[in-house]
């Protein structure tokens, strides 16, 4: 039994052993060759990207790796690959900003469409004819007269007109 869990404990390393592997390749400004499983900082010139996922090894001249030689400039995709990085992080941030604006877009008509429900509200109490008080500033109840309740269903109405323009 221990024999077969080591069995099977040596096909996952080898199976992960690729994946565990420094992805990417590069010279800092000192000269010196970094490896890392992160993309190299945008400080590092593109031409200085040694290896990457989907980057081919510069060509060999005369047996002679250009990088050693240094008289073949990368190829395009080392470029690329940086290229690939800046957009994915340009589109994830334009993203964000649209669903951002997204949200509150919809925030401003809930507000519009709470403000248009109440003005009408208003306008079905005050079109009723029920009689209708309120609170003075001694705290006593007034009774709204005829005059008032005009005035208050004018003003129902102009405010409905602006809430409600668009439903």
């Amino acid at each position: 039994m221990p024999s077969r869990h080591l069995l099977i404990l040596l096909l996952m390393a080898i199976a992960l052993a690729p994946v565990a592997h420094a992805q990417y390749k590069w010279r800092d400004a000192n000269g010196g060759i970094v490896y890392s499983d992160l993309p190299p900082p945008t400080t590092v010139a593109p031409d200085a990207v040694l290896k990457a996922p989907g980057l081919r090894p510069p060509p060999e001249r005369n047996g002679i790796p250009a990088a050693a030689g240094g008289a073949v400039s990368a190829p395009a995709a080392a470029t690329s690959a940086a290229d690939r990085e800046l957009e994915f992080r340009k589109r994830r941030l334009e993203r964000a900003e649209s669903e951002r604006k997204a949200a509150g877009d919809a925030a401003k008509a809930r507000q519009v469409a709470a403000a248009c429900e109440e003005t009408r509200n208003e306008l079905r109490t005050l079109e009723s004819g029920m009689r209708m008080s309120r609170l003075n500033e001694r705290g006593e109840r007034e009774f709204v007269d005829d005059e008032q309740r005009a005035a208050r269903l004018e003003s129902a109405k102009k405010a409905s007109r602006e809430h409600c323009a668009a439903s």
